[in-house]
């Protein structure tokens, strides 16, 4: 039978942990997870639409689908193969 056990711990700069586990857990072979908040990059190649919507709607300007569309429109009159 497998239990769980679930603590918040502070990661610090050097990226070492040291934890104090409740004495209830026996010792032996455990596996430990790290659960954490990935932070986007607004700079990754494919990310503009992402980074549209994340922009306050302006209702008196261009809709997100359509400058994406323009977009797509300048970049396929490219004529790259």
């Amino acid at each position: 039978m497998q239990a769980y056990f679930e603590t918040e711990v502070f990661l610090p700069v050097n990226h070492h942990l040291n934890l104090k586990l409740p004495d209830e857990i026996p010792a032996g072979r455990v596996r430990i997870a790290v659960i954490y908040e990935k932070e986007e990059n607004m700079t990754e190649k494919g990310n503009f639409s992402q980074f549209l919507s994340t922009l306050p709607l302006n209702v008196q300007g261009r809709s997100n689908e359509d400058i994406i569309k323009q977009i797509k429109e300048e970049r396929d009159s490219w004529g790259e193969s």
